[in-house]
């Protein structure tokens, strides 16, 4: 009996722009809360509350360490927290923020002191003790759509000054601060005070709008909504040059950039790009742009965000599905192999990533999963110090850490894998598949449900048999036909274990050409 074999399953991940009878046998046409890696397809581990509940919906996140405390800070909208794992401080600042939901934060850690900006008020400082208060030195009633740390001094793009009179908007601005020696705050933004070093110019040479910036190696990268701009020290008198960059690319909205080893990984108006310094090119492009994009909620497409997960080796690209108000879907490159795969998120609002102090969280008199339920290794550390993890905040409220569990944040979730469209190079003739052999690697008792269909022409609907229960440890084949020109393959999760598949074998006879 023929055998078609399948060698390393996950070596192509999904393609959901190419229809599925043109794909390459080792690419899946469609696949949930699965990841591929080093050839393997595994079921994708969940998330974990990392915190306690938050008192406002968390809006930015941001890792701060100061005085030997790591801090996770959090801003909602009219309200500042700073959580170190065993306290949470309310440290909001007397004039407290009056942002909405789509006044996107931005900010970081500049000279040792966290900064944080959310567009409709002046920028605010916290240096770890007390309360948060207005950054020293800013101008008086001027705001900016992004402010964010470049070397020692503060950077704001898109600048409106004279607010509450005559509101002043210069869209193409960026402003900078002086120069501030280490652990301390700007001392003016004055920009014609020819003894200091703060300035300001127009980037109106194209003509959409600022949106956010980037370090990336030496230089600041600036990105409009279609537009890139390199800032780097100019030795002179005019202390920064600019520079436009190649491409009509952008960033769709405030935190869409996020870096990576590779360089910064970014979500634009229609594209995914990678922007390493050398250039940029879709990382996307014939696998799941138009997919993705087709599926953005066009109202609240600002907020999207991109997400650096390092565990993992991978970038989640954050959006709103039609009709949703938050971020539930992601797709995922894996950035070490090249593949991109689909995770559900729940109602996800931002992303941060930095070491954890989680306490006595992390003992066993804490723990509420089942010994299946969870995912580390004896002896392993989930929540080690000694590695970066990514949180990510959602509306519910929750503040959670990825990549622990078998649940998302108590929830079970199901992973499934679909490959339709195999025809055997014959298209023309009919098939029958019979029985599957696949390599799973899980522990013993772990149940998969494989399921089994066929079509007789490509735009026919696929014709499902019933599922068939695959016990690790137990079974070696699954036995289940299905006939047509196109035969389909359903691989999906029943138990809230973790598994990998790492190949597999088909075996399918022909039945002719009707």
């Amino acid at each position: 009996m023929p055998r078609l074999t399948i060698p390393v399953v996950g070596s192509v991940g999904v393609i959901k722009d190419i229809e599925p009878q043109e794909l390459p046998i080792s690419a899946w046409s469609d696949c949930v809360n699965m990841r591929f890696y080093d050839g393997i397809a595994g079921r994708i581990k969940g998330d974990k509350q990392i915190f306690d509940t938050p008192a406002v919906a968390p809006y930015w996140l941001q890792p701060y360490t100061v005085g030997g405390v790591r801090n996770w800070v959090h801003a909602g909208l009219s309200a500042v927290y700073a959580d170190d794992g065993t306290t949470r401080s309310n440290i909001t600042p007397s004039s407290a923020p009056t942002g909405g939901i789509d006044d996107r934060w931005t900010g970081g850690i500049f000279n040792g002191i966290l900064i944080a900006n959310n567009q409709v008020d002046a920028p605010i400082y916290w240096g770890g003790t007390g309360i948060a208060a207005t950054l020293t030195n800013w101008p008086a009633n001027t705001i900016a759509k992004s402010v964010r740390p470049y070397k020692n001094v503060l950077v704001a793009l898109g600048v409106t000054k004279n607010v509450g009179t005559t509101n002043d908007e210069y869209p193409h601005m960026v402003k900078w601060s002086t120069i501030a020696d280490p652990g301390t705050l700007p001392g003016t933004w004055d920009e014609t005070d020819v003894t200091e070093t703060a300035g300001e110019r127009d980037l109106a040479e194209e003509q959409s709008v600022m949106v956010d910036q980037l370090p990336l190696g030496d230089a600041n990268i600036i990105y409009k909504e279609n537009a890139m701009f390199s800032m780097v020290p100019s030795g002179g008198q005019d202390v920064f040059r600019f520079q436009r960059l190649p491409g009509n690319v952008g960033a769709l909205s405030q935190n869409c950039v996020a870096n990576t080893p590779l360089g910064h990984v970014v979500l634009t108006n229609g594209d995914v790009i990678i922007h390493t310094g050398q250039g940029v090119r879709s990382i996307i492009n014939a696998r799941m742009r138009k997919w993705l994009f087709s599926r953005i909620d066009s109202q609240n497409r600002g907020r999207s965000f991109v997400a650096f997960n390092p565990v993992a080796n991978e970038v989640l690209i954050c959006v709103p599905q039609l009709g949703d108000e938050a971020c539930t879907l992601a797709a995922v490159w894996n950035f070490a192999n090249d593949v991109w795969s689909i995770r559900e998120l729940n109602n996800a609002t931002c992303a941060g990533v930095g070491q954890l102090n989680y306490g006595a969280a992390n003992s066993w008199a804490a723990a509420t999963e089942t010994w299946a339920e969870l995912t580390a290794q004896w002896n392993q550390d989930e929540f080690s110090a000694a590695q970066q993890r990514m949180l990510i905040g959602s509306s519910s409220p929750l503040i959670s850490v990825m990549d622990v569990t078998a649940k998302f944040s108590g929830t079970p979730f199901t992973s499934f894998l679909e490959k339709s469209g195999i025809h055997l190079d014959q298209p023309d003739r009919v098939k029958l598949i019979k029985s599957i052999y696949p390599r799973v690697k899980a522990d013993a008792g772990t149940r998969i449900m494989f399921q089994v269909g066929g079509a007789m022409d490509v735009e026919g609907a696929i014709t499902w048999k019933d599922p068939v229960t695959y016990t690790v440890g137990t079974s070696y084949k699954v036995d289940s036909m299905a006939s047509g020109r196109f035969l389909a393959m359903r691989v999906q999760s029943i138990d809230d274990a973790q598994y990998e598949i790492r190949s597999m074998d088909i075996e399918y006879e022909f039945m002719g050409s009707y």
